[in-house]
């Protein structure tokens, strides 16, 4: 249940959406937490209730409830994930008999993919969004393939197939990603590299002078405009 996790998970939700979580109210009674939280108690309340690792789950598990709860007018739902690989793969967990975990059985990333899959439907509205990357990410030819399917059946071309002789395909990762729409990031143009730059120098965390050439250059060194690295190169005085 990764229960340092969830607490970590739910502090971060407490932080960023606090004003939120106090003005909506629970529609159920949840008296199985490591804090009775009644019924007509603010979800921050419930939230709250998390202070150490053990019975974060359940508190976690009761929060989701409550946002996907028909009784109650709840805001949309926002569930996002970085580094899908990971989780589309055999875990580094092991059972107490010592075999190995999948990933999709931990709990946590189980509520996610089926989120991700559709199974979990979103009453109130919302997106579900997994991202993934070439760069720090496991291969996994499932998910590649997956996606690869999903991408060509959008643009209405060929959808490709399987490798007969490969046989370490993941039924599994396949399932939660059957109907998910597939989106490609780019990096910007140099218009919009531009754009950020002078918005970085107006806010005065940008010192160096904001020409074509220094745009040209920052936005080369950035992998031809990939946010993360114009700002490493950029940025990096301010970091230091």
């Amino acid at each position: 249940m990764q229960n340092n996790y969830c607490l970590k998970l739910l502090q971060a939700i407490r932080k960023s959406n606090e004003k939120v979580l106090s003005r909506l109210i629970c529609a159920h009674s949840h008296t199985d937490l490591p804090q009775n939280i009644p019924i007509n108690s603010t979800l921050l309340q419930l939230t709250n209730s998390a202070k150490e690792p053990e019975g974060s789950w359940l508190v976690l598990q009761a929060l989701w409830k409550e946002l996907m709860s028909h009784a109650a007018a709840r805001p949309p739902v926002l569930f996002a994930l970085d580094g899908l690989p990971h989780i589309m793969k055999i875990s580094d967990y092991r059972s107490p008999a010592f075999e190995k975990i999948h990933s999709q059985d931990l709990s946590l990333v189980r509520l996610f993919c089926d989120a991700l899959s559709g199974s979990t439907s979103l009453p109130n509205g919302g997106a579900i969004i997994a991202a993934t990357t070439r760069g720090n990410a496991p291969r996994s030819r499932s998910m590649d393939l997956a996606l690869a399917q999903r991408e060509a059946a959008q643009a209405g071309s060929e959808v490709p197939q399987p490798d007969p002789y490969f046989k370490g395909y993941d039924l599994r990762s396949e399932a939660v990603l059957r109907t998910v729409n597939v989106m490609k990031l780019k990096g910007l143009s140099k218009l919009e590299a531009r754009s950020l730059m002078e918005y970085w120098a107006a806010s005065g965390v940008l010192r160096a002078k904001c020409d074509d050439a220094t745009v040209t250059e920052k936005w080369t060194l950035g992998g031809h405009g990939i946010v993360g690295e114009m700002e490493r190169a950029s940025l990096s005085s301010v970091r230091t």
